[in-house]
């Protein structure tokens, strides 16, 4: 069985792109999806998360154990870099330049890089949650991270602070968090769970409204709404793909064409080119707004 994608990134005109994902796998495109070639990787841990914040020279991948990884020549060379823990890392955020970045994983923890990622900080620990998603939408001083239980963690002080906001929630149901984004300011967002939940806030953070009518059997991995709170894409169990127009009033069902559960999603700022990862070597991508997915051929 090939191995799980976990995570993709096509920074700046989406023609070249990484993915990775179980067991260390790094791969890199550079036709906007269609292919994927292996690249070498110095690590056999789970990788869950990367990030090219500004092009595809420079980039980053977090993953279990507190593995952190940097290339600084498209992908040629990854060095590993050593933190001070082994906790697993689930996601990482760059908001603006490749010099401050932020990653989130397992007890709470959350640290920050202020030197393009060759030392990281712990800014927060405890708890014993999962941390799965980050996100900074506009700069380095406001920020959200999600995870277990309904977990909602925001910063405005650029991370030195975290304060919960989980009793915002116009709930009682607590499930996993497992992505939030946001898609043009700090005020509005989403974030998207276990059982189908969705929640959306217009105040940054201070309330957030529950949009699902029904729970359902299944999760929500991963969600991006690239340019307006109206126009967005999610991902999730079972090869379930979504796409809205409307801030999610109607959420339509796409057809993915797989079975694999979906975790990741990554798209350009008009929500036309999209591109899917998943489980058993799955990686999918869209050229017309997410109606059709065709499936990446790995030269593995």
């Amino acid at each position: 069985m090939a191995k799980a994608i976990y995570s993709i990134s096509f920074p700046g005109d989406g023609n070249i792109g990484y993915a990775v994902g179980e067991a260390g796998i790094i791969m890199k495109s550079t036709n906007s999806g269609e292919t994927f070639e292996l690249l070498s990787s110095p690590t056999q841990n789970n990788l869950y998360g990367v990030c090219f914040p500004l092009d595809h020279q420079v980039g980053f991948a977090v993953g279990a154990k507190g593995t952190i990884l940097k290339t600084d020549n498209g992908g040629k060379d990854w060095r590993v870099i050593k933190i001070d823990t082994e906790l697993d890392l689930h996601s990482l955020c760059f908001p603006q330049t490749d010099l401050i970045g932020f990653a989130v994983g397992d007890d709470g923890l959350i640290i920050e890089t202020a030197d393009s990622g060759e030392t990281w900080t712990i800014l927060h620990q405890g708890g014993e949650r999962k941390l799965y998603s980050v996100n900074f939408p506009l700069d380095t001083i406001t920020g959200y991270a999600v995870g277990e239980h309904s977990i909602i963690y925001k910063t405005n002080n650029g991370g030195e602070h975290w304060f919960p906001l989980t009793e915002h929630l116009d709930t009682e149901y607590r499930f996993n968090l497992y992505s939030v984004w946001f898609p043009f300011d700090d005020l509005t967002g989403y974030v998207v769970g276990e059982r189908f939940c969705i929640y959306k806030t217009t105040d940054g953070g201070e309330s957030w409204k529950l949009l699902t009518e029904a729970f359902r059997p299944y999760s929500l991995y991963g969600v991006r709404f690239p340019s307006d709170e109206y126009t967005g894409l999610l991902v999730g169990s079972g090869g379930r793909i979504f796409k809205t127009n409307d801030g999610l009033q109607t959420i339509l069902p796409a057809e993915s064409g797989v079975e694999e559960d979906l975790y990741s999603i990554y798209s350009d700022t008009e929500c036309e080119r999209a591109w899917v990862t998943g489980a058993n070597g799955t990686i999918l991508r869209t050229i017309d707004g997410g109606f059709t997915w065709l499936k990446a051929r790995l030269n593995l």
